[in-house]
């Protein structure tokens, strides 16, 4: 299934019209700009599901470490690090991240008793086509399917929990405002919708339960891999002079998904948001 998808996937965008030969060798042979680097520090405020598909959520206070980097060949931001390990074209080669919070069963009624969830990083490869801009761009639509390792640690052990996959658009689109501080500043207003897949074992990490777990109001339950449950995510930032703000709301609809029947979840949406701010102390 896996496969098909990608494959499917690659099919349709090869199907767009990619940009002209001509106008990529000469981007290429176009003179180098000097590297851009911006470093910097704040918090970041965050109101999250303590996992998808849970009836109760948690609300965080973070570091936010800012970084900023962009030449020819990189770039990197909050949202990627994208790089011509492989271009074609459109196509680019990216990183692609994710994660999930440390959710103590103790305090989740749903899971009493039950081992509690680590904290989940995830990290793996994706593939974009980018329909208008470019990863150096900061307005651009592009698809995507990514593939992505899922890995728990309580820091002192590693534990596999399994793949996530799916593809994914993303649009983003930078403007100024002379409403607001007479035009100074950039605004960037970023829209991503994703359609996540996930293995057994990931499927199972969050919503299985095994037998000796199970009780009166919570059967034993085990999950085959598949369909996941989809999003969608609004995100604005506004960067001036040595400042940087942004906020997002994204919101989860899980209803049909191959985990549906755990009795580990208790509604079929979800939202998460955030917002931060940044004092950028470094460019160069």
């Amino acid at each position: 299934m896996f496969l098909r998808i990608s494959l499917l996937f690659i099919l349709f965008l090869s199907a767009y019209p990619s940009q002209a030969k001509q106008g990529a060798e000469q981007q290429s042979a176009a003179p180098k700009k000097e590297p851009v680097i911006e470093v910097g520090v704040g918090a970041f405020a965050m109101h999250l599901p303590q996992y998808l598909g849970s009836d109760q959520s948690d609300s965080y206070v973070v570091p936010l470490p800012y970084f900023y980097y962009l030449d020819d060949d990189f770039k990197v931001d909050r949202n990627q690090f994208t790089g011509k390990l492989w271009q074609d074209n459109n196509f680019y080669l990216d990183l692609s991240a994710s994660g999930g919070v440390k959710v103590n069963s103790e305090d989740n009624t749903a899971r009493t008793a039950m081992p509690d969830l680590d904290w989940v990083f995830e990290l793996g490869p994706s593939i974009k086509y980018y329909f208008t801009g470019d990863p150096q761009k900061n307005s651009y639509l592009y698809a995507e399917f990514f593939t992505r390792k899922a890995t728990a640690t309580d820091f002192s052990s590693l534990t596999n929990v399994g793949w996530r996959y799916g593809p994914s658009i993303t649009y983003q689109q930078a403007f100024s405002s002379h409403w607001i501080n007479q035009g100074k500043g950039v605004f960037e207003l970023t829209t991503r919708a994703n359609v996540n897949f996930s293995d057994s074992r990931y499927s199972n990490y969050y919503y299985g339960v095994p037998s000796q777990y199970q009780k009166t109001d919570r059967q034993a339950y085990q999950s085959d891999g598949g369909y996941a449950g989809s999003d969608i995510s609004v995100g604005l930032t506004y960067k001036v002079n040595d400042w940087w703000l942004g906020g997002f709301a994204r919101y989860y609809y899980l209803s049909g998904a191959e985990y549906e029947a755990s009795p580990l979840v208790k509604q079929h949406s979800n939202w998460s948001l955030g917002f931060g701010v940044a004092w950028i102390f470094y460019k160069g």
